[in-house]
């Protein structure tokens, strides 16, 4: 043992903190660089120089830089990452050849594999926010072999997943799905591309995308731990996503037995994180906290969601209600609204309207807390919980009060504040549906619930997003049909060409197609006619909303009309658009068959069918919705009816006449007839010979008489 490496364990078995001055200065510990890197208290030595030197001492960094490319050993490794982890950043060069050796070191497959680990965890330290050497890192895990040691391959995976969730890189997603087959490193791999799956679906805002990625990302974490027995992190998240997804899906059986489970490996992870005091490990364990936190609190509220009131009402709305409601700000800490919103509120929201008791209380609640961090989901709440009732907007609780500035204060800045210009928007949308549901017919309503009840069962109908979006589409094309039985070209000439007339041709397709185009361009459905690529050909209308793709195909009939042979010739199409997304549409068809210009009851003219159209096992669904041509208006129709009965009279009458005289010509004689027959003939003689007399007086054209 050298001098140094006495005295520095000497300080060290003292329990004091050395200093330079213990050493006589710097100066003897600068010029040994190489003697530093082989002792056992490396790391102290760095410490010792840097923390007592200047960022610009040049020779101190030197030294620093120097010991670091020659330590090989991976405890003094990871002694000075850990210790630079904790302290301000060093000069940018300084950092940048740390980075360079350990990631050198890392590629170094003549190493020992917990050399190389070491020296990789530096690396990405060292990486900190510059995006050069962000870049080569991920271009190291991409690249990774996987020949390589199975325990260094796994710190590589996990590295890789820190590196994805700050910059989405598919090589590194490729490199991690290779891994897979690497049988003592597969269980990271799989965490880890749980673990984006988990990203994505905090990103997203399609509902059926969350919880399928949500659900991927389980059979991943599942996978996970059934490669390697010590994985609680991913049995924490198996569980706590199962548990997100039967709430949504409002499943309560063995909740205790799970929650009972889940509460055990979250023990189990806290004390094994608690163990690892890793900078790398310190977001994975937010992560997993936060969800093992959203579970428990599902698990508490769903039963919760069950009562028709609360005894305990503050501590529910405050520690279960809004914290789910807004659990991406909230437990999660990220700000603003993520995905799990779209899984968790349509049950909330549900219940709220359902009972309105629950309603008054939180209004109440509100009042009490107005600046509570949940405030803002539950104003939200009620707005939304509102509009469900019809009650368009309540001003209770007043929502201008927690607005903060004046409404002329906020004209006056010139900028008018996020949230409040949803607000008023969500208010207004909540005082049209109110008002427009007042107008809604009964054959509309009846229609609603026919076609609801038809497609209830169809994959993907359940969820919130999807229902939403087709019963809004079903709706806004019944209430098309709707109008298009009421209107006439005198208050819109749109629809002239339901009204041609006897002997003019056809109106095409398009004429509907565009009339249709048009009423659905009147509200945000985000609808495209013409669009190519479409279940491998080109949809005529198609509703594009949140990666939901709705299509409605266009035709027109002039010789059978009937739903039966409607679905027989055009149904296979309509069902062909449905491949790639929801497996229900809209077959609208112009219908020229109309039997004299009168159209039928609208009960008559739409037709939800479900089936299984491909027999592929898959259930499809298709609203067959006929739009009456050829029609003419009521007042015509009593014209028309007038001049057939009159013909019919006349008619009537002349076969009356004609009966009567076939009767009395049967009740003459024989010779009687003879006789008329016979003055008839005379009759007609006599009248031939006063026209040929009468003609003689007359000049011809040639100068000559009759004779």
């Amino acid at each position: 043992m050298n001098a140094l490496d006495a005295k520095m364990e000497a300080l060290l078995t003292a329990g004091r903190t050395p200093s330079a001055a213990d050493f006589g200065g710097l100066d003897p510990i600068l010029g040994e660089a190489g003697a530093v890197a082989r002792s056992h208290y490396a790391p102290e030595f760095v410490s010792l120089v840097l923390d007592g030197s200047d960022d610009g001492d040049d020779v101190a960094m030197a030294f620093a830089g120097d010991v670091v490319e020659r330590l090989d050993s991976d405890f003094a490794i990871n002694a000075i990452v850990d210790w630079a982890a904790e302290r301000r950043a060093l000069p940018a060069p300084m950092e940048r050849r740390f980075f360079r050796r350990w990631l050198a070191l890392a590629g170094d497959r003549e190493a020992a594999a917990s050399v190389r680990t070491a020296a990789l965890r530096g690396a990405l330290l060292m990486k900190r926010q510059d995006e050069r050497r962000a870049l080569q890192l991920a271009g190291f895990v991409a690249a990774s072999e996987l020949d390589d040691e199975p325990d260094f391959l796994a710190h590589v995976a996990r590295v890789g997943g820190f590196l994805h969730a700050e910059s989405p890189n598919p090589g590194i997603i490729r490199f991690l799905e290779d891994l897979l087959d690497v049988a003592d490193a597969a269980d990271e791999a799989s965490f880890e591309l749980g673990m984006d799956q988990v990203g994505l679906a905090l990103q997203t805002a399609d509902g059926a995308q969350i919880l399928c990625r949500l659900r991927e990302a389980r059979t991943r974490f599942d996978a996970a731990s059934a490669s390697r027995e010590a994985r609680p992190d991913a049995r924490v998240l198996s569980l706590a996503i199962g548990m997100l997804n039967d709430f949504y899906e409002e499943r309560s059986d063995g909740l205790p037995e799970r929650l009972h489970e889940l509460s055990r490996e979250a023990f189990a992870y806290s004390t094994y994180s608690g163990q690892e005091n890793d900078f790398l490990n310190g977001a994975k364990t937010a992560e997993v906290a936060a969800w093992g936190a959203l579970a428990i609190r599902l698990g508490s509220l769903a039963p919760n969601l069950g009562k028709p009131a609360w005894w305990d009402a503050a501590r529910i709305i405050e520690g279960e209600l809004l914290a789910v409601y807004s659990a991406s700000r909230t437990i999660f800490r990220r700000g603003e609204d993520g995905g799990l919103e779209w899984v968790v509120r349509p049950r909330i929201e549900s219940y709220v309207s359902l009972h309105r008791q629950q309603l008054y209380v939180l209004r109440d609640w509100l009042r009490a807390n107005p600046l509570s961090e949940h405030g803002t989901a539950a104003t939200e709440l009620i707005v939304r919980a509102e509009a469900a009732l019809g009650m368009g907007g309540s001003t209770d609780p007043q929502p201008a009060a927690t607005d903060g500035p004046t409404v002329a204060a906020i004209l006056e800045e010139g900028e008018l504040p996020v949230e409040l210009q949803e607000r008023i928007v969500q208010e207004t949308l909540a005082d049209v549906n109110a008002f427009e549901f007042r107008q809604i017919s009964p054959p509309l309503m009846e229609a609603m619930t026919i076609v609801h009840l038809a497609f209830q069962d169809l994959r993907y109908y359940p969820h919130p997003n999807v229902r939403a979006v087709v019963r809004s589409l079903v709706y806004k094309t019944l209430l098309f049909l709707e109008a298009r039985i009421d209107l006439t070209p005198g208050v819109d000439p749109a629809v002239a060409y339901l009204f041609v007339e006897e002997g003019q041709p056809n109106p095409h397709e398009k004429a509907l197609q565009q009339d249709y185009m048009a009423s659905l361009r009147r509200s945000k459905f985000g609808t495209v006619d013409e669009v190519r690529g479409v279940g491998g050909g080109r949809a005529d209308v198609s509703h594009q909303v949140d990666g939901i793709r709705f299509v409605t195909e266009v035709k027109r009939e002039e010789t059978d009309a009937s739903f039966a042979n409607l679905l027989a010739s055009y149904g296979d199409q309509t069902g062909l658009y449905q491949n790639t997304n929801i497996p229900v549409g809209i077959l609208l068809v112009l219908d020229l068959t109309t039997k004299g210009g009168l159209p039928g009851h609208f009960r008559t003219l739409y037709h939800p069918e479900v089936g299984d159209l491909f027999s592929d096992g898959m259930l499809r669904g298709v609203l067959v919705v006929r739009v009456p041509s050829r029609k003419i208006p009521p007042s015509a129709a009593t014209e028309r009816a007038k001049r057939e009965i009159s013909a019919a009279r006349a008619e009537k009458r002349r076969q009356a006449r004609d009966a009567k005289r076939a009767t009395a010509g049967a009740a003459a004689s024989p010779g009687r007839r003879r006789k008329r027959a016979a003055a008839k003939g005379a009759s007609d003689c006599q009248g031939l010979g006063r026209s040929t007399a009468e003609a003689s007086d007359t000049p011809s054209g040639d100068g000559q008489g009759g004779g």
